[in-house]
């Protein structure tokens, strides 16, 4: 936090001097991201970013509804079940790539073999492979998905996990080549992508050939400027000056004192995403380390003031997290879960129990919250721990090779109402990311998403979570906030499910 206070005076001494903001009709709209756009391709991403790009340049198989949160058809016009397993899905006859040739079964046939091919390395293979069997095209507008097993998120992983790429799109000079789309030309949705500059922008314009009943034909914007701003301080005065009119995930002190000026308006949205502690129990760094004992696991999370961190650091709409998931979601039943209170005295006795009176050396790995990262070394500190915070560009390398004893994490579920967007990922042991060493719980975990039954779901999630818990497989962390500024000429309503959709920004002055 302190880094930011001289950068927060800057700001608002900036803007002191801006003139009152000009009219709005003609301007393209900007918005910021604070990290890289490595690829264009969605497939090849899972950064938030990402994301967000991915729904104004491709459309799926299905979309999720933001009041209803129901995945409903996009490029597909029905579908049907002829078996549990079994799943037909007529297409859309007006849905075109960028380049205006027409969306047909052999590109989503040619689309979802590309995804689970092991040498396309996309990174939903292991998603999408886990329940699909294999994919035919039963004529040019219905595609056959064949399932390994009844899967209760095939529609959600159809809207989010999947895009759909036009046949041979990944073939140069004959020879498959994974990021032969990273500047992606041949999307479907609402927008096109014109410019693609690597760590500094990506420039979008309407596609005019995009159908009008689409759910995403409310698009308003002409053109999309993305600037690449890694600070946000610079996001905030290029927003106040008029460089930029959207900007998320702004930190709450900054966003807070820009909103005070009146010079941007400050909107603490809803957010699916969680943080959390992954602790190696199963040993892979260390087979004896202290992770493996459940008493230490248990000290580790009575030894932090979820609330403090939550008013002191995160503020916003933030709140204290007890679950292996969020709670807004379903089957994740809060009620069931073991919770662990603050309580410094009882993680003593718990190490000193466990053998580690006089502590231990405890490394936790993270590239991301650095300031809840400072503070959850502090707090483990205070128990005696020789705690130290490894702050790295990226997790993933170490963390996949099983070398971390203390890993931090965060999900958001791809904004999926459902705690089977989270779970399985995170429990199931076919995952790299995955320290526990529970078999049973792995194979718990993946039954949840292995039926339509959801009374019988429910169940299953509800038994995962109390093991979970009561193991102390994570030190559950918080529910994060998700803070917007937004120019004073622009209205944006953030959906319910925490998943921006920018094609939903419009000038308040539009009629």
């Amino acid at each position: 936090m302190h880094g930011r206070t001289a950068a927060l005076g800057l700001v608002l001494g900036l803007a002191c001097a801006m003139p009152a903001l000009a009219d709005t009709s003609s301007k393209p709209f900007v918005a910021a991201f604070p990290r890289e756009v490595k690829t264009t391709d969605g497939l090849y991403n899972t950064r938030r970013e990402n994301d967000i790009l991915g729904l104004l340049i491709d459309d799926a198989l299905y979309y999720v509804d933001p009041e209803t949160q129901e995945a409903v058809p996009l490029a597909a016009a029905s579908h049907e079940f002829v078996d549990d397993t079994t799943l037909d899905i007529t297409l859309r006859d007006d849905v075109t790539f960028h380049d205006g040739s027409p969306m047909t079964a052999e590109d989503v046939v040619y689309s979802f073999n590309h995804i689970v091919d092991e040498a396309a390395e996309t990174r939903f293979r292991a998603r999408i492979g886990r329940w699909l069997d294999s994919v035919e095209a039963i004529d040019e507008t219905t595609v056959r998905f064949n399932m390994k097993y009844p899967y209760a998120m095939v529609f959600y992983d159809l809207a989010y996990y999947t895009k759909i790429r036009k046949k041979d799109s990944y073939l140069v000079d004959g020879v498959m080549t994974p990021n032969a789309q990273q500047e992606l030309k041949l999307g479907s949705g609402p927008y096109r992508v014109v410019e693609y500059l690597p760590g500094q922008r990506v420039v979008l314009e309407r596609y005019e050939g995009y159908r009008t009943d689409s759910p995403k034909a409310v698009a308003s914007m002409d053109d999309i400027t993305i600037r690449i701003i890694g600070d946000f301080s610079t996001q905030a005065a290029e927003l106040m000056a008029g460089g930029v009119h959207w900007a998320f995930n702004v930190p709450t002190d900054i966003a807070e004192n820009v909103g005070r000026t009146g010079r941007a308006q400050f909107v603490a949205g809803p957010s699916m995403r969680v943080g959390y502690v992954a602790l190696d129990a199963a040993g892979r760094s260390d087979a004896e380390g202290p992770m493996t004992d459940l008493r230490v696991r248990q000290a580790l999370n009575h030894a932090i003031d979820r609330n403090a961190i939550v008013d002191n650091i995160v503020r916003g709409t933030a709140a204290p997290l007890w679950t292996p998931c969020q709670p807004i979601q379903f089957g994740c039943d809060e009620s069931v879960a073991v919770r662990y209170e603050y309580d410094p005295e009882k993680a003593r006795a718990l190490l000193a129990e466990a053998g580690f009176a006089d502590g231990f050396d405890l490394t936790l790995t993270a590239s991301r919250d650095r300031e809840v990262m400072e503070a959850l070394v502090g707090y483990w500190s205070e128990i005696g721990l020789n705690a130290r915070l490894d702050y790295v560009r990226n997790v993933a390398g170490p963390r996949n090779a099983g070398e971390l004893m203390a890993f931090y994490g965060s999900s958001g579920s791809f904004s999926i109402p459902d705690a089977g967007a989270i779970m399985p990922d995170r429990f199931v042991l076919d995952q790299e990311r995955v320290y526990t060493g529970d078999q049973a719980l792995s194979d718990l975990v993946a039954s949840t998403n292995a039926t339509f039954d959801m009374d019988l779901r429910a169940e299953r999630f509800r038994e995962a979570i109390q093991t979970i818990t009561e193991q102390a497989y994570w030190v559950p962390v918080f529910k994060y906030t998700q803070n917007f500024l937004l120019s004073n000429d622009l209205e944006y309503v953030q959906p319910e499910d925490g998943m921006p959709r920018l094609f939903m920004a419009r000038w308040k002055n539009d009629s």
